[in-house]
């Protein structure tokens, strides 16, 4: 089964346009592979300015750039490979998401050790994020549609958070470090436990809605 991509993210109109723009202005010698090496190049650049703690223009850079690479070479591999027609439909279906996952680990791995938030609090929301995940792969065996955004929120909606995020970070640090009074917690951990309840609040909804879906499929 050949699975319809489907991107009903905010930002996807715009995207799309972008991606269309460069995929066709790649040189010859550009492969999908190498796009695929250069996302996660992309991840552990990110990963490492957020490891930083921020505290410089440099960690600032870094996030910058690794996130952009991260963004153009995970969108850009199976892009090109379309565009040439020689995409590998399974295989490269597999490479991605392996791919994603550890994008996602290192991104959350540099957050963890940055000092910024409690430690457990990035790989509570990678845990939640995946389980949003898993979801959707579980969606495309019953729909044959790979929805890539939930609640208009996608990878990319979810990059552009990061890097608004690193900016806040870096010019209003004292603000995200002091801490809430009554909760004895810090605004940024404050703040990514709400994320993180919200990202638990709409698993559940996704999911009464996919068993729901799944019962309509089963009586068909």
């Amino acid at each position: 089964m050949i699975a319809r991509r489907v991107n009903g993210g905010l930002l996807a109109q715009p995207e799309a346009k972008i991606l269309d723009f460069l995929v066709i202005r790649l040189p010859a010698w550009v492969t999908p592979d190498q796009l695929t090496g250069l996302g996660i190049l992309g991840a552990a650049l990110g990963g490492l300015g957020f490891a930083l703690a921020l505290s410089s223009w440099v960690s600032l850079a870094l996030v910058f750039a690794g996130l952009i690479l991260n963004w153009l070479g995970d969108s850009l591999d199976g892009r090109l490979a379309r565009h040439r027609r020689i995409e590998r439909n399974k295989q490269g279906f597999i490479i991605d998401n392996g791919v994603d996952l550890i994008a996602y680990f290192l991104l959350t791995l540099g957050f963890a050790a940055s000092g910024l938030v409690s430690l457990p609090v990035p790989f509570l929301l990678l845990s939640l994020y995946m389980l949003l995940s898993n979801l959707a792969l579980a969606r495309l065996i019953i729909t044959g549609v790979h929805e890539l955004a939930v609640y208009s929120i996608g990878t990319t909606e979810l990059r552009a958070g990061f890097l608004l995020l690193a900016i806040l970070l870096f010019f209003l640090p004292e603000f995200f470090r002091a801490v809430i009074p009554l909760l004895d917690i810090t605004v940024l951990d404050f703040l990514s436990l709400f994320w993180a309840f919200v990202m638990l609040l709409n698993f559940i909804l996704v999911l009464r809605r996919d068993i729901r879906l799944a019962r309509e499929a089963d009586e068909d």
